[in-house]
């Protein structure tokens, strides 16, 4: 069965936006000696990477039992 939908793109924009977080945001917020700021974004890139990994290790779990 072949199958198209959209999570794909899901785990990629996730894990794509964390890494970018993580390169520019915290990055810009350590010049501006943003101590906090720095932290959440920290906080928000490694969300949203570890949440992009889960929902592509859950959906191929998914796959892999009920298909």
């Amino acid at each position: 069965m072949i199958f198209i939908g959209y999570l794909n793109y899901v785990v990629i924009l996730g894990i794509t936006t964390g890494i970018l977080i993580l390169i520019f945001d915290v990055k810009t917020y350590k010049k501006s000696d943003m101590k906090k700021e720095q932290k959440v974004s920290k906080i928000l890139g490694w969300f949203n990477i570890g949440a992009g990994i889960f929902i592509f290790m859950a959906n191929w779990v998914y796959q892999t039992i009920f298909w």
